[in-house]
């Protein structure tokens, strides 16, 4: 084998050219033996310019080595362990339990700090003695008092003993033609024992006689044809009998005067003989 001149490689058999250098390579004479022996023809190169090597080819210097070499080791990364599952659930409960701790000491802390924050600040100065202030609240109490008053009953008027006599028509009408008890008759302006009949005291006297006997009636004497004198307020017991002397027999029981209640028989027609019998 045969070296490069130039840079000194060593060279194929057939090389023309150096590889490393480029410089061509001249070519030995082969043995006419050796020339008849291929029976076909050699590939024809073609032959490329000497380049000019770019740098000054340096022949290599051994290296010295004061020890003996250390071959490095490659880097191997440590091998990536995943936690193990009976780890990861406390962890990821321990965590949960934090956050709720966390949100409940915000909840319970966030009014007061709002409140103080809330607070006024009183700022005062240095060359001053600090001054407190003292608001006072002053609940005003308000009384209410019930006024009572006190209404005077108006005195009765023709128009109640009218109202009185119209709600005991229909019972006045069930004793047409039968004899019955009358305890009183009172007319405007008649004196009886000193006492002037008014509306008032017509009233009293009906309510009076009302209380004792719950069945008496009040009518007006215009409304029938048995009484002689009009305009008169006249109370009757509701309580017939089949004759005269009968309703006066219940007169003596009650014990009234023999002025105060006598015999009376209610009629729309004829007239007042025959029908009152005086005890």
């Amino acid at each position: 084998m045969t070296s490069c001149p130039t840079c000194g490689r060593e060279l194929g058999p057939h090389a023309r050219f150096c590889g490393s250098c480029g410089t061509p390579v001249a070519q030995q004479p082969q043995h006419p033996q050796q020339q008849a022996q291929p029976q076909y023809e050699q590939p024809r190169y073609e032959q490329f310019p000497p380049q000019q090597p770019q740098y000054e080819q340096q022949p290599l210097q051994p290296l010295q080595q004061s020890g003996p070499q250390t071959i490095p080791t490659p880097y191997a990364p440590p091998p990536r362990h995943s936690a193990p599952r009976n780890l990861l659930l406390p962890i990821v409960a321990g965590v949960a339990v934090l956050a709720l701790a966390t949100t409940g000491v915000i909840v319970f802390l966030l009014p007061r700090l709002t409140n103080q924050a809330d607070a006024p600040v009183t700022t005062t100065s240095s060359s001053a003695p600090a001054t407190t202030t003292t608001t006072e609240t002053t609940t005003t109490t308000t009384t209410t008092t019930e006024t009572t008053t006190t209404t005077t009953p108006t005195p009765p008027t023709v128009a109640d003993l009218q109202q009185e006599v119209a709600a005991d028509h229909d019972i006045a009408e069930t004793l047409v033609g039968q004899w019955v008890p009358q305890i009183s008759s009172k007319k405007l302006g008649l004196v009886v024992q000193g006492v002037e009949f008014g509306y008032p005291e017509i009233m009293a006297d009906f309510t009076t006689l009302k209380a004792r006997f719950p069945q008496a009636i009040m009518l007006n004497s215009n409304d029938y044809a048995n009484f002689s004198g009009k305009d008169f307020w006249v109370t009757v017991q509701a309580t017939t009998f089949g004759t005269a002397d009968e309703a006066n027999a219940w007169c003596d029981q009650q014990n009234f005067a023999a002025d105060d209640c006598y015999a009376s028989r209610l009629m729309h027609t004829g007239g007042p003989a025959g029908n009152s019998q005086t005890r």
